[in-house]
């Protein structure tokens, strides 16, 4: 039985591990499992000596049994009520594969004989929860990250208490026991309570991911506003420099006529005046196009102005092609969330401090990266020992999520760095050129 348990214990971790963002290295999390394994079974050895069968033994061990998230908080990232959430779901679940791989035993007992019954039980078991932490590996781990993060702790908290609820009823109400198999009562009710607590489970994650998905969906609206907002700007911009190239090519001759008056009179210091002049009419003001792609360009100028409004140094050095295969919506959302936090970094600087921003865009081979430099208070923010933006509301965090998961689905990478004064983050993508 020492054996059996310590396995299960090892799965339910790995599959915790599938689930969760690990921050310490393997020898840690090995080291720390083992004395937390070691301090639990010592634990359990001393409730067994001194308290025997008496009821508050089963309450102890619940209790001792509990300790496992103390490697849970020393291992992973996010937030203890997240953390207590994967734990208790992961715990449930293996759990419910045990009850239900118990008749799938019994039924197997005329081929394998009433002696096996337990060691099948427990093979069930440990086959049903490595096939699952393959699949969580596999597929399920990126979507359960994206719904846990975008869950608040409050809400996960309530969730939570459902859970452990669930628990303590699978671990009181029902003894292991192959001889209560054969009571019909005792299996239909407790086949019942299995299927009420799995259903409700479904309701507690169909909660939470539907949570998600209005935040996600909220987001997308927000970035897609922004978007057609950039390019209405730009359209005004470009209406209004094409205006002004209209007014200047109707007032050519007259200039051409005055500079060519002012020639012929040798009236040299007057025509420089008269040029310098000209050079400084509104055209100059417009802002030229700062790379190949309108989408791209829009995006950039809109933030641009925003830094020249706040008195930041904005420099570009811009390879952008018009046909850079990706979505204008995702190059909106990878653009605009690095340059908003960039702007809204700098300007958390004090007025005498020199505020800059430089955008760097190159091709390398089948990759565009985008490199974002700028300067900073030093202080960052973090939530789960995860960078975060200082805005608040639905929106707090999610900028950066969205980078990486925009990223990611170019096949490509988010890294970020920092110094005490610079703050750098570079963005790669795989472009279909």
């Amino acid at each position: 039985m020492f054996l059996y348990s310590l396995f299960i214990s090892i799965l339910n971790v790995l599959s915790v591990h599938t689930l969760l963002i690990k921050k310490k290295p393997v020898w840690y999390c090995i080291l720390a499992f083992l004395l937390n394994t070691l301090l639990i079974y010592l634990l359990v050895f001393i409730i067994k000596k001194n308290f025997g069968d008496s009821g508050f033994e089963k309450y102890a061990l619940t209790f001792t049994a509990f300790m496992n998230i103390l490697y849970i908080c020393l291992v992973f990232q996010e937030s203890f009520p997240k953390k207590l959430f994967t734990m208790f779901s992961i715990w449930i679940f293996s759990l419910i594969i045990f009850y239900f791989s118990i008749p799938v035993s019994k039924s197997l007992s005329p081929l394998i004989g009433e002696q096996y019954l337990q060691d099948l039980s427990y093979f069930f078991r440990f086959l049903v929860q490595i096939l699952f932490i393959v699949i969580s590996y596999l597929r399920l781990h990126i979507k359960y990250k994206r719904i846990l993060d975008s869950v608040s702790n409050k809400t996960i908290t309530f969730m939570s208490m459902y859970l452990i609820m669930a628990f303590i009823l699978l671990i009181y109400r029902y003894e292991i026991s192959f001889t209560a198999y054969t009571n019909y009562d005792f299996v239909y009710e407790m086949f019942l309570n299995l299927i009420l607590i799995i259903w409700g489970y479904v309701i507690v994650f169909t909660g939470v991911s539907s949570s998600s998905r209005i935040i996600s969906l909220l987001y997308d609206y927000k970035t897609i506003e922004n978007q057609v907002e950039l390019q209405r700007q730009n359209y005004s911009t470009l209406n209004e420099s094409l205006t002004q190239l209209y007014s200047l090519k109707h007032d050519e001759r007259h200039h051409i006529n005055a500079i060519e008056s002012m020639v012929k009179q040798q009236n040299y210091k007057e025509v420089l005046e008269y040029i310098e002049q000209y050079n400084r009419n509104d055209m100059s003001t417009t802002i030229p196009a700062l790379c190949n792609n309108f989408v791209a360009d829009s995006i950039i100028k809109h933030y641009m102005g925003i830094a020249n409004r706040k008195k930041i140094d904005f420099k570009t050095d811009l390879i952008i092609p018009e046909n850079i295969g990706i979505n204008s919506l995702d190059l909106c959302i990878v653009l605009g969330n690095s340059l908003e936090n960039a702007i809204e970094a700098c300007d958390r600087l004090t007025d005498s401090q020199d505020k800059y921003i430089k955008l760097i865009s190159k091709i390398v081979g089948t990759h565009i990266i985008f490199q974002i430099t700028n300067n900073f208070c030093g202080d960052i923010m973090t939530a789960d020992n995860i960078l975060k933006s200082s805005k608040g509301g639905l929106s707090h965090g999610i900028g950066l999520t969205n980078i990486r998961e925009t990223a990611n689905k170019y096949n490509g990478n988010l890294e970020i760095k920092y110094s005490n004064q610079t703050f750098e983050i570079t963005i790669i993508m795989c472009t279909s050129n």
